[in-house]
């Protein structure tokens, strides 16, 4: 019975490491606020994270970039719900980017294409980025 304690604690305890570094924000540079403006490809809006996929044009072409964000639940609780952002919407973003330097990070704020403003850079991050 000793074993099978000591074998489930073991296990809880993996199973809860796990879990905490799934939704922790080290995989984005918090101390970064940077800002794009794209068409919305794509607008998942659900549990536990939400994505944005926009089609970001520059002098260098275009480019699809996807962007994680908070839970459904969180969104619609600071105001921003599926309704307002659509695929073929222009919208802005500001956002903490990925450290591993690929395209995209989580999205602190999103502007929508009828100019509100949804904030969200105050939800449980460490250290809140400046906006620059």
């Amino acid at each position: 019975m000793r074993i099978f304690r000591t074998a489930l604690t073991c296990c809880l305890l993996l199973i809860t490491n796990l879990v905490f570094a799934h939704h922790s924000n080290t995989p984005y540079d918090m101390s970064k606020s940077l800002h794009a403006t794209g068409v919305v490809k794509q607008a998942s809006f659900k549990n536990p994270h939400s994505t944005l996929t926009l089609v970001i044009t520059d002098a260098a072409g275009s480019k699809e970039v996807s962007f994680e964000g908070h839970s459904l639940a969180t969104l619609r609780h600071y105001g921003l719900t599926p309704s307002m952002v659509k695929p073929g919407d222009t919208i802005t973003i500001s956002y903490a980017p990925r450290r591993d330097r690929d395209e995209g990070g989580i999205f602190l704020s999103v502007t929508t294409a009828s100019g509100e403003l949804h904030d969200f850079s105050h939800l449980g991050y460490e250290d809140k980025p400046e906006a620059k």
